[in-house]
């Protein structure tokens, strides 16, 4: 006959184990138990504040959000004509300009089609800045779900700056391999704002013109261009804990709140375009 100290030792064991097992380490997503390895989304939502349809793509991402957490990185991209302003009189309606030279490059200014060609709003570029990937928002759940679980090749690590005397904000980017590759790499960095109070079209809402509109993770600039920096070449082999570090610097405008300002950054593959690993912090936090 065993013991009743052998009953009490296996009780011990088993509870010690129940409550181990309720800590989960490293970060996670809770729906559905899906492990998150540190794999980030950048998604590149090309959207207008004269596009009525628009709205549905900016509450596709506040679900994106609310369901993968950190894991998502979303840069409203303001461009094609439906940016365009209707008017320089600042009393009037649709009189506020979003546009940024990437916006233009990439969406299309005004009538002019971008780098993507003609494009329909909204739309967008998730982990990829092939100009053939663009999707509307019914695809971005399942473009994230299907590379969630992967582990990152790169880390960012980003440290931003901002001085009140000159307005210029810094971003001393660094980028750490965790996984060695021959890979070509380039690096964007883009400065967004949230929390723009300012008109949009919402066709889904009545009155359709909506005066104080949220606008949110809107670019506002680039630090380094349409297509970035390239940061590595192909011909030596990146190890492990090997690490690359770029600073860069832009003058603030006078319109922005750098309170509610970020920095994103983003390294992706020169040669194929898929977007690698992305990360974002707030400037003044």
């Amino acid at each position: 006959m065993k013991s009743k100290y052998f009953y009490i030792i296996i009780l011990s064991a088993f509870v010690a184990l129940f409550f181990s097992c309720d800590e989960i380490e490293g970060p996670y997503i809770k729906d559905e138990a899906t492990i998150w390895n540190g794999k980030k989304t950048l998604i590149l939502d090309f959207t207008g504040h004269c596009c009525g349809n628009c709205p549905r793509a900016h509450k596709t991402i506040d679900e994106l959000v609310e369901k993968f957490g950190d894991a998502i990185v979303p840069v409203a991209v303001h461009s094609t004509y439906f940016a365009m302003p209707e008017t320089t009189d600042t009393s009037k309606p649709f009189h506020y300009d979003f546009r940024t030279s990437f916006g233009d490059f990439w969406g299309g200014r005004d009538y002019a089609f971008g780098h993507l060609d003609e494009i329909y709003l909204p739309t967008g570029l998730v982990n990829n800045l092939n100009p053939d990937q663009v999707t509307n928002t019914n695809a971005w759940a399942g473009l994230i779900a299907s590379v969630l679980a992967n582990y990152p090749e790169y880390n960012i690590e980003i440290y931003p700056s901002y001085s009140n005397s000159d307005s210029l904000a810094k971003a001393d980017i660094k980028i750490i391999t965790n996984i060695k590759n021959h890979r070509e790499l380039s690096l964007l960095v883009f400065i967004v704002e949230d929390g723009i109070i300012q008109w949009q079209k919402d066709y889904s809402a009545t009155p359709n013109n909506i005066k104080e509109y949220e606008h949110n993770h809107v670019l506002r600039a680039s630090f380094n261009g349409n297509f970035g920096d390239k940061i590595k070449d192909n011909n030596a082999e990146t190890i492990i804990g090997d690490e690359i570090n770029k600073s860069y610097s832009l003058k603030i405008n006078k319109d922005w709140n750098i309170n509610n300002c970020s920095i994103v950054a983003f390294v992706y593959d020169t040669e194929t375009k898929e977007v690698l690993q992305a990360e974002t912090k707030i400037v003044n936090e």
